[in-house]
């Protein structure tokens, strides 16, 4: 099984995986901000350009997870 596969709703797994997985993944979002604070101690600026796009990019995603994932509640927990 690969990643994808884990995501991928088969008809057989509840609907309520695609919840607990955005919502995991808004746990996560707010767990990453925290790290991602500081980086000044760092000295490895490969490493540190990296933790910077992670800063720009978890906002959006933790946005669209939670966009996602107050739309699904709303329905039930259904698409």
């Amino acid at each position: 099984m690969n990643s994808q596969d884990r995501f991928t709703d088969t008809g057989a797994e509840p609907r309520s995986t695609s919840l607990s997985v955005l919502y995991s993944l808004l746990e996560d979002a707010k767990k990453y901000e925290g790290y991602l604070q500081n980086t000044e101690s760092i000295h490895d600026h490969e490493v540190v350009e990296f933790l910077d796009q992670l800063r720009d990019e978890i906002p959006r995603a933790a946005e669209r997870a939670e966009t996602l994932l107050a739309q699904r509640l709303a329905d039930g927990g259904v698409q």
